[in-house]
């Protein structure tokens, strides 16, 4: 068997059962240019897999043997502290590629966790690096991924970790990175996740959240049920007048 068909047979645990099979934008790139039997081989490697929600896709310092991509639905990044303590560094939605600057690592360095219900494409980290020294064309994708990817981990420390920040701008920057694609709907986390992220106490979070509610800025789905436990519904405009606010 060909050795990264071998590889990608014994991925890790954490994987859930095989859904429908596809290939997302990232697939596509690489497959560009290439031969109808390697189309067929690659196919036989790359699948999609969905997680449910609070599903783990892997843990922070297992090896790097697949390249996750993300078709539909969010990831939440935890790096995990010294003593046990957990943090969210970043989230991930439809089109990024977890952790891209551990592709040519040895090892993840963060633990990502489903938000949601998620649907990913998995692709071997030997073909994705096989392909990427091959190819300039992916080469420059790659390398505008990972800019992206860049500016985004700059951008999330800027907007949403500066103290100096009021805090309700804080929170209003975060629930507009929150939202589901580009419409109302936001995910929904914990109060002492969203504390966590942009450094405030979780009885601040949960004072501004109370003052949002009241004054219709974000909303809460009525039940129990998922729907309710895993979106607000948010004023989009409201969000990101309060957002500009220094």
């Amino acid at each position: 068997m060909d050795p990264v068909a071998e590889g990608f047979q014994t991925m890790s645990e954490t994987a859930p059962e095989i859904s429908v099979p596809g290939k997302c934008l990232p697939c596509e790139v690489l497959l560009a240019g290439s031969s109808t039997d390697q189309r067929a081989a690659f196919e036989t490697l790359v699948d999609d897999y969905d997680f449910a929600h609070s599903q783990v896709l892997y843990h922070a310092t297992t090896p790097v043997d697949t390249v996750y991509c993300v078709k539909m639905g969010a990831i939440k990044l935890v790096a995990i502290g010294p003593c046990g303590e957990q943090r969210i560094v970043r989230i991930l939605k439809t089109g990024d590629i977890a952790e891209i600057e551990s592709i040519f690592s040895q090892q993840f360095e963060h633990t990502a966790i489903a938000i949601g219900d998620v649907s990913v494409c998995r692709i071997p980290v030997e073909w994705f690096r096989r392909s990427v020294t091959g190819s300039g064309q992916t080469q420059m994708w790659l390398l505008q991924k990972s800019l992206t990817s860049l500016i985004n981990a700059e951008t999330w420390f800027s907007q949403l970790a500066i103290s100096v920040t009021p805090s309700r701008t804080r929170l209003a920057r975060l629930l507009l990175k929150l939202r589901v694609d580009d419409g109302h709907q936001i995910y929904r986390l914990g109060i002492k996740e969203l504390g966590a992220i942009v450094g405030l106490a979780p009885e601040t979070v949960s004072r501004i959240l109370a003052d949002f509610d009241g004054k219709n800025i974000i909303t809460k789905y009525s039940g129990n049920n998922d729907l309710a436990k895993r979106y607000f519904l948010g004023n989009t405009q409201a969000l990101e007048e309060i957002a500009r606010e220094v």
